[in-house]
């Protein structure tokens, strides 16, 4: 199996390039939620981003936005007739090929295919990450049965598409992990179990509690989703702040937000751990 570089610096042009692409894709995105007056807010690395560096880290390849289930579920909904000209939204439920949680919105007439995704058969473009938001369980116990079957079948969905995950071990336990691994996803090949079939699984463990309304939201999926659970009442309204030579709209306490994602997110990791996508094929519309 190749060994996947995930810090591999880019070419300082292409990068730029890429930058100013999704710089263009946000302000889509942001015309089109204020026109349905959806909310929306930089999540994770975008949200880091914005106030680490005012714009993008310097290193990092995509943008991540959060939405709630029900600002989602309406952006889904306008999202070919607003933006089908030039994106697509991908998801199991639009491209059953497509072994992966995480809503794309992709741009047209480009390419973007990673070390990590080469093996998916899907159409993969330059893309917005957008990240459904959901309520967590009421108490600790239902809250740690959620965690643990939407990580479960977060694991599950992305061995549908590769045999090959990252796996952070060495030795006797790298060896174990991956012939676990291999025979999950060719199991699953056998028995014809789509990706399509577990996303759905995966999205009713996800929302089932949204009825409730209960006092936190997170974005299911990661293994550290409980870590950066957020409440509600703290989220909104969004504020805009500078993001390179734009503004960005970012949680009412994005500062929370960031703590509980990354602890002391002002201090610069390692450059071993400035993790991107590890590029295998970027192409633009110009190319």
């Amino acid at each position: 199996m190749e060994k996947i570089n995930r810090s591999k610096p880019y070419k300082k042009e292409v990068l730029e390039h890429l930058h100013r692409v999704q710089i263009e894709m946000i302000q889509d995105l942001d015309r089109v939620c204020k026109k349905y007056e959806i909310p929306y807010f930089a999540a994770f690395g975008t949200a880091l981003g914005a106030v680490r560096h005012q714009g993008f880290i310097p290193w990092d390849d995509d943008t991540d936005v959060g939405m709630l289930r029900k600002d989602y579920d309406r952006f889904l909904e306008i999202a070919e007739k607003e933006l089908g000209d030039h994106y697509r939204v991908l998801t199991p439920e639009v491209d059953k090929r497509y072994a992966c949680n995480v809503t794309k919105l992709q741009r047209k007439g480009t390419v973007f295919i990673s070390h990590l995704s080469k093996n998916l058969k899907c159409e993969q473009c330059i893309f917005i990450d957008i990240f459904p938001f959901d309520c967590v369980a009421p108490t600790k116990k239902l809250a740690k049965r959620q965690w643990f079957m939407t990580t479960f079948l977060d694991r599950l969905l992305y061995l549908c598409g590769t045999p090959y995950p990252v796996i952070p071990y060495k030795g006797i336990k790298f060896a174990l992990a991956q012939s676990i691994c291999w025979c999950t996803h060719y199991g699953l090949k056998l028995f014809h179990v789509s990706p399509r079939f577990i996303y759905r699984l995966y999205v009713k463990a996800c929302t089932k509690y949204n009825p409730m309304h209960t006092k936190y939201v997170t974005s299911f999926g990661d293994a550290e989703s409980m870590q950066y659970k957020f409440p509600v009442k703290n989220m909104f309204p969004v504020e805009e702040v500078p993001f390179e030579d734009i503004s960005i709209c970012v949680l009412r306490n994005n500062k929370e937000h960031l703590e509980n994602a990354y602890g002391n997110y002002m201090e610069l990791p390692p450059e071993d751990r400035r993790i991107n996508h590890s590029p295998y094929v970027i192409k633009f519309e110009d190319e």
